[in-house]
């Protein structure tokens, strides 16, 4: 079985840390869930304002804050 290859690993250990479904996510950026798959795997870049809705989205979550350089390398 081939393993999946994610570009964002830091963003994907909070998403696992904090219980926050991958639907949650595209729904909260306004993407399908495969659109959401093709940015995770880099295929299509985030756009800076839907990294920002993700961080805020976390953010709340967690009750801690999150940096889009921690989460997204930028």
């Amino acid at each position: 079985m081939r393993k999946k290859y994610y570009l964002y690993p830091n963003l994907e250990a909070e998403l696992k840390r904090y219980n926050v479904s991958r639907d949650e996510i595209a729904k909260a950026i306004g993407v399908s869930r495969s659109n959401l798959y093709t940015r995770l795997t880099g295929e299509k870049e985030f756009s800076l304002s839907e990294a920002r809705i993700i961080c805020a989205y976390l953010e709340k979550k967690s009750g801690q804050e999150m940096s889009l350089k921690y989460l997204f390398n930028f």
